[in-house]
């Protein structure tokens, strides 16, 4: 019996596949360390932004950016066992003879999920803060519309532009029922989460019917416009029930910021990874606070004999008021880049982004009085940041009050856009939003952020931005004096040791603050217990690790220094400074190749 030639090749084929069917097949590679950490950073990154659509946008994740959750106890069960089954998870990845950056990673992750999990065990905001829905409803869309896409510019199109509305809409929409469901969950609200959430509240009608409203009606066809205000005037209803329910219910609210002074260390050691506990830090601020106190009474005795008063005639001059303002905020990012070149601070890489300088939105003032950065999102293509500033009634006013919150001239600009600008946040984020090792792209370490601002502040000063000006110095100084206060209140805060009105009667003492600003600002720090002491300790940490850097550098330099300690991601310091010494070895090429920096 003869097969014809395909038959004979389809049964070599059989009889090859049942050979190869009867061999044990290889093994599949086995998931390194390293890849283990970083799928577990990516899964806990992108499953909570899916089933946290504000989270998502926050980030940058815009395909959320229509979406809401429905707050719930049924949700937080949820979150709480999510979060402990990535614990878990990362129990199970061996670390014996991993490499210090995985062990580090690890580290990181671990305190990341630490704090996830106490918001649900120990802080419970959700069930403290009657105005937490609606500020985060609001806080989204603020982010949308400051990243809708413009057709025509940076590859928008018209229908990109039509689909951000769309989802503006459309989260509006949900608003109110995300609002009545968070403000279900409110079981134990708190006066002084009340009364600041009711002030920020009384903003919203100028974002939503202002600026959101005017860019809709001119970007929307006519049907989908009222489709907006309808959505719009839902989402402001629901926001001004719960302002009306706030201020008529909030005075028999009792105080319930206080976590207690053991979990305020905890915070500390385990979420911050900070080698100082409360008692360290009150140490530091007490030494910060008078440095500032004794360099600013230098410098007004130093007036006195010039004949010289503090203020725009020994600062460079009065900005200018009105729409001038903005673009003499630009001069002053424009000079602080050029004095960062000339006087080898760091090298400022050709593809970071531009700063976009916009008033402070009313809602956030109440909060945030001065200036502040809202760097470009971590995972969008943008590379705009936005520098908010809150330009006072009358310049000259607050020239004559040497109100510290206002940057009334050209010196007082180029310090606080140090900090916020060159080479503080905007620079410092954008090159850590580019770090290939997804577990430091997601840091977010206010230590720091905040130490390396309030770290360039004094640099300057001594590297002579201000040449022979006494308003810069006088107000750098006057800013130590800031930090210093606010590092001693917020643990006094936290622990429950001081009350509001004893913080509020210290800090306007010991700042030179208003009564009305100091109130704000304690405000601010009670409801972030952690945050504010994050410029005392971590420029302790900078200067404490640039000592051991030039010890330990053979041809080292300040710029060698400062570029290496951008090249760890926004990564708590006591994390960077064993890596960035192990690192000494190799060129700074090599480190910064390995960062995208």
């Amino acid at each position: 019996m003869r097969f014809n030639s395909f038959v004979v090749e389809l049964l070599s084929l059989v009889a090859g596949l049942v050979l190869l069917a009867s061999r044990p097949l290889p093994a599949a590679p086995a998931t390194t360390t390293t890849e283990r950490l970083q799928t577990l950073g990516k899964s806990i990154t992108f499953d909570w932004a899916k089933s946290h659509p504000l989270v998502a946008t926050s980030l940058g994740l815009s395909d959320e950016d229509g979406q809401l959750d429905t707050p719930s106890e049924a949700e937080n069960a949820r979150d709480l066992a999510t979060i402990r089954g990535w614990q878990s998870e990362l129990a199970a990845i061996p670390l014996d003879g991993a490499s210090l950056v995985d062990v580090d990673d690890a580290k990181l992750l671990r305190a990341q999920l630490t704090g996830y999990e106490r918001q649900y065990l120990i802080y419970k905001t959700y069930e403290k803060d009657p105005s937490g829905p609606s500020m985060a409803i609001m806080a989204a869309i603020y982010t949308q519309f400051l990243h809708l896409p413009i057709a025509g510019t940076a590859g928008a199109t018209k229908a990109d532009a039509a689909a951000a509305w769309q989802k503006i809409v459309q989260r509006l929409e949900g608003a109110p029922a995300y609002i009545a469901a968070g403000n279900a969950l409110v079981t134990h609200p708190g006066y002084l989460y009340g009364v600041t959430g009711s002030e920020q509240l009384a903003g919203a009608p100028s974002f939503f019917s202002g600026p959101l409203t005017d860019a809709a009606k001119d970007q929307l066809p006519a049907d989908r416009f009222a489709a907006f205000v309808k959505a719009r005037d839902a989402a402001l209803a629901a926001m001004a029930q719960t302002k009306k329910y706030i201020d008529e219910h909030a005075a028999s609210w009792p105080e319930n910021y206080a976590i207690g002074r053991a979990a305020y260390d905890a915070l500390l050691r385990d979420e911050e990874l900070l080698p100082f506990n409360s008692n360290d830090i009150e140490r530091m601020a007490h030494a910060e606070l008078a440095h500032g106190w004794a360099v600013q009474s230098w410098i007004e005795e130093l007036a006195t004999e010039r004949g010289t008063p503090i203020g725009p005639e020994s600062g460079g001059g009065l900005a200018p008021g009105g729409a001038a303002l903005i673009d003499y905020y630009r001069a002053r990012v424009a000079q602080l880049r050029e004095f960062v070149a000339q006087h080898h601070v760091v090298d400022v890489p050709e593809w970071l982004g531009e700063m976009a300088i916009i008033e402070t939105p009313k809602f956030l003032q109440p909060v945030s009085p001065g200036a502040s950065m809202n760097p470009p999102l971590l995972f969008s293509k943008g590379t705009t940041g936005f520098y908010f500033i809150t330009p006072p009634t009358s310049l000259a006013d607050a020239a004559k009050r040497l109100d510290a919150n206002q940057d009334f001239d050209r010196d007082r600009i180029l310090s606080t856009a140090a900090h916020e600008a060159m080479p503080g946040h905007f620079l410092q984020l954008s090159i850590a939003r580019r770090h290939p090792d997804f577990v430091r792209k997601i840091q977010s370490s206010s230590e720091f952020q905040e130490g390396w601002a309030f770290y360039g502040e004094e640099l300057f000063v001594q590297l002579g931005l201000y040449r022979d000006d006494l308003d810069g110095r006088y107000f750098t100084a006057q800013w130590e004096r800031v930090r210093g206060a606010r590092a001693i209140v917020d643990p006094e805060l936290a622990s429950g040791d001081w009350s509001v009105d004893q913080a509020v009667l210290f800090f306007a003492h010991e700042t030179g603050f208003s009564p009305e600003q100091a109130k704000a600002a304690i405000a601010g720090i009670a409801l972030s217990p952690g945050q504010m002491i994050a410029y005392t300790a971590g420029r302790a940490e900078i200067e404490a690790l640039l000592a051991e850097y030039q010890s330990k550098a053979h041809a080292g330099s300040l710029r060698d220094f400062h570029d290496r300690l951008l090249c760890y991601g926004s990564t708590p310091l006591s994390v960077i400074g064993p890596e960035l010494l192990a690192d000494l070895a190799k060129p700074l090429a090599e480190v910064r190749a390995g960062a995208d920096y």
